[in-house]
């Protein structure tokens, strides 16, 4: 009963890792989240040079341990350093209750696979479930359940789902083999194509804003993939898919200039790694290296085809397109040591904020006319 007792504790982990959010421990995690995460993950948490905070990917966990280790240890060979010797536990602690806060949909998702021949003729329930030991377990990232192709067996998923809004929902399910759902130990949704209609059970329910357990049984025919799709849908609102496909090879992200300026920190190939790019909303791109002082290129006309944060979405590097301008490359800021510091975003321009041989200084990437730029230093 290996896998059953996995199962199990994963459950139980996940209560205990339910910490209490204070509207205090809110206050202070977006105090310390608008000064530094917001850099790399985007004034609302939805990515930028990091990833997401609040979509249905999490690569490392995201459980209230698993988001805190992450800020507190870092993720190596990306840009997250380790923030434990910068704050407090308290603080981290504070930083990671306003990332949950923020969630909604399905999280913490458990996907079960289990053998046909014991479900035979009786009724889906997660106490069946219980009684029978699983042939895999997987914490899936994505929070989104999937199978593999010819899948022949059983599903079982098990998650948590975080809700804003108070309000009604009803799950909405596409009618392919035999669906069973659980809200809060209570059924709200029973399918089976080889029964009567009569027997079929679909409701309407309420839902308060908060955490709730949420579990899917289902069961169908082998094909060549999973057929079965199922969201939890916002009466009068939007809705949340409980269903969908891994997210490996997806399509990389084209990041273009908007009406104010944008950095985007992504490897590309040709430049050195620390470079920040510079797109300003007269489409100009400026590469400048934070670890040299140097504006190193220039386009117009410019965007990035970047590669999404996520590993293995795609197999094409981030890659810089325009057409390239005569003459930009030049030394910003003289010495020996470069650190940058900070850089932020001032409507049309970017500030950016360096160490020199241990000296602050400050300079300005600006849009100059339609197809050029000026720097100016602070």
């Amino acid at each position: 009963m290996k896998n059953h007792f996995l199962s199990l504790l994963f459950i139980y982990s996940l209560v205990l890792g339910s910490t209490v959010r204070t509207f205090a421990s809110l206050e202070r995690g977006q105090e310390i989240y608008s000064q530094i995460c917001v850099t790399c993950h985007g004034p609302n948490l939805d990515g930028g040079i990091g990833p997401s905070l609040v979509d249905a990917y999490w690569k490392h966990g995201d459980t209230s341990e698993a988001i805190m280790r992450a800020i507190s240890k870092g993720i190596n060979g990306t840009e997250m350093i380790a923030y434990e010797y910068v704050y407090s536990e308290e603080d981290r602690q504070a930083v990671t209750d306003f990332i949950l806060d923020k969630q909604e949909g399905n999280r913490q998702t458990l996907r079960s696979f289990y053998a046909r021949d014991y479900f035979k003729g009786k009724r889906l329930t997660p106490e069946l479930f219980d009684s029978v030991e699983s042939s895999s377990q997987e914490i899936l990232p994505e929070n989104f359940l999937y199978t593999k192709r010819a899948f022949d067996g059983l599903l079982r998923g098990q998650s948590k789902l975080y809700i804003k809004q108070a309000g009604k929902y009803r799950f909405e399910v596409n009618l392919h083999g035999r669906t069973s759902i659980w809200l809060n130990g209570e059924e709200m949704h029973y399918t089976d194509v080889d029964k009567s209609k009569d027997s079929y059970s679909s409701k309407q329910f309420h839902l308060d804003a908060g955490i709730h357990d949420l579990e899917v049984l289902h069961e169908e025919p082998t094909g060549h993939s999973m057929r079965f799709n199922a969201r939890l849908r916002k009466v009068g609102g939007g809705y949340w898919m409980l269903t969908g496909k891994s997210l490996e090879g997806n399509t990389p992200k084209i990041v273009r200039p908007g009406t104010e300026a944008k950095v985007v920190r992504k490897w590309i190939e040709g430049l050195p790694p620390r470079t920040l790019l510079v797109l300003l909303p007269n489409q100009v791109m400026v590469a400048y290296d934070s670890a040299s002082g140097q504006v190193v290129k220039a386009w117009k006309s410019a965007l990035v085809n970047q590669t999404p944060s996520l590993d293995n979405r795609s197999q094409n590097q981030s890659v810089a397109k325009g057409q390239e301008i005569a003459v930009a490359a030049g030394t910003v800021l003289e010495g020996h040591e470069f650190n940058l510091l900070h850089y932020e975003t001032q409507g049309d321009s970017v500030l950016i904020s360096s160490l020199v041989d241990g000296v602050s200084q400050n300079f300005t990437i600006s849009p100059q006319g339609t197809d050029s730029f000026t720097v100016s230093l602070h």
